[in-house]
């Protein structure tokens, strides 16, 4: 199927403003504890806004689309426009912690309703070019702050950026009574297809290629490559409908487990590394953009992904081998040249670990896929909360170059671990 210009639209303002404003968390983390006079670990709070509304929206989420995605949308929008301007010109920790919760859970609001918006047969497509834009878009977050802040203004203003964009799809939003393609019932047929519990227990092939494709925002659509190679692969869904049966608890429990390990190494970078870059001498504005290295490499990897899969090259095996290598070269050197080096390293192996790590969660046996991508909100939610402040807490009571070896390292040998039995089942 095909959506109209509106949809197409909406959906890539929404991911735009996600990308830009979330990563932008690391270098206001920063900028944020020079203008209240504090340290960056204590302000470990503004990097658990996101995680607490994916946690809200995938306890509520059900409930928030019952009228349709586009007033949920039209909210998200408000909402995280509201916190945007909070956490740009806050002048108190309060301001500040107001606007980082609203901006979390309007970016929630934003993940949520994207795929109520895209489902149907082309889901795949449509899911991977919403996501590309959200990509391309969070690489301009922190150079925009890193920018302006050498200019000697407050580099959160930057983030204003975002409000423009984000009042305008508010306004686009709303119902238009001539456009019955978009209208109401359009929004009620497409809300059971994302949110419905009821999904069949089966994941088809161009399912389970969806999810991994519009995750990484690849811009593909193919159905090629779902699996990991023999390493961790991701299972190639079988096309014929079999018996419905009950998911393995443990089974399901496992692989959900993955999820959080991979999205917690993914958020000890995102949060933290520009941080580490103004540890090694850097200003706060040099280090923001420096930062932008670690999304480059996420970037480029999740474009080279779905062909390395479809080479059955064991992507999460390597990726865990490449994130390590990168947080040695991070935890052990104190210059910014091979620190960011390391950060684009890291970057390159972190890429597959979401994509590849969920696909494989949404192809467990007899678990209904909406309930599947549900669970994966969850379990995002939740290693984006513990994640960051943890490895915080770890930098506050040694330092933040050994903190990074004692959380990042073990999360990927775990990884790493839980996905080698799989390869060895025929």
């Amino acid at each position: 199927m095909s959506w109209d210009r509106r949809v197409v639209r909406q959906v890539g303002l929404a991911q735009a403003a996600l990308g830009f404003t979330v990563n932008s968390l690391g270098a206001c983390l920063v900028l944020l504890a020079a203008d209240l006079d504090s340290a960056p670990e204590e302000l470990a709070w503004l990097s658990s806004s996101f995680g607490v509304g994916l946690l809200v929206a995938g306890v509520t989420g059900r409930w928030a689309l019952r009228p349709g995605p586009r007033p949920a949308l039209l909210g998200s929008a408000l909402v995280a426009a509201a916190g945007t301007i909070l956490l740009a010109i806050g002048a108190s920790a309060v301001m500040a912690a107001a606007g980082a919760l609203l901006l979390g859970l309007g970016a929630a609001g934003f993940v949520l309703v994207t795929p109520a918006l895209l489902g149907g047969p082309d889901a795949a497509a449509g899911l991977a070019r919403a996501y590309a834009a959200g990509s391309v878009s969070a690489l301009f977050g922190p150079l925009a702050i890193g920018a302006l802040a050498a200019t000697g203004l407050s580099g959160r203003l930057a983030l204003l950026i975002a409000v423009p964009p984000l009042l305008f799809l508010a306004a686009d939003t709303r119902p238009r009574r001539s456009a019955a393609a978009t209208g109401p019932d359009a929004d009620a047929v497409s809300v059971p297809d994302a949110v419905s519990v009821s999904a069949t227990p089966t994941v088809s092939r161009s399912d389970a290629v969806s999810v991994a494709d519009a995750v990484s925002g690849s811009g593909s659509g193919s159905g090629r490559g779902t699996g990991d190679g023999p390493l961790g692969s991701v299972e190639r869904a079988r096309p014929q409908v079999e018996v419905a049966r009950a998911p393995s608890v443990w089974r399901a429990a496992g692989v959900w487990a993955t999820i959080v390990v991979a999205v917690s190494i993914e958020f000890c970078f995102t949060i933290w590394s520009t941080t580490r870059l103004q540890a090694t001498g850097l200003p706060a504005g040099a280090a923001a953009a420096a930062a932008t290295t670690f999304l480059v490499g996420m970037a480029a990897g999740r474009l080279a992904a779905p062909r390395l899969i479809a080479r059955r090259v064991p992507v999460i095996l390597v990726g865990c081998g490449l994130a390590a290598a990168g947080t040695v070269v991070v935890a052990l050197f104190d210059a910014p040249m091979p620190v960011t080096l390391g950060l684009a390293l890291a970057g390159l192996g972190v890429a597959p670990f979401y994509p590849v790590t969920l696909a494989r969660f949404v192809q467990v046996p007899g678990l209904p896929t909406a309930r599947a991508a549900a669970y994966g909100a969850l379990a995002s939610g939740t290693a984006i909360l513990a994640a960051p402040a943890t490895l915080a807490a770890l930098g506050a009571a040694l330092d933040l170059r050994t903190a990074y070896l004692v959380a990042v390292l073990p999360l990927a040998l775990v990884l790493a671990a839980a996905t080698l039995p799989r390869r060895a089942r025929p």
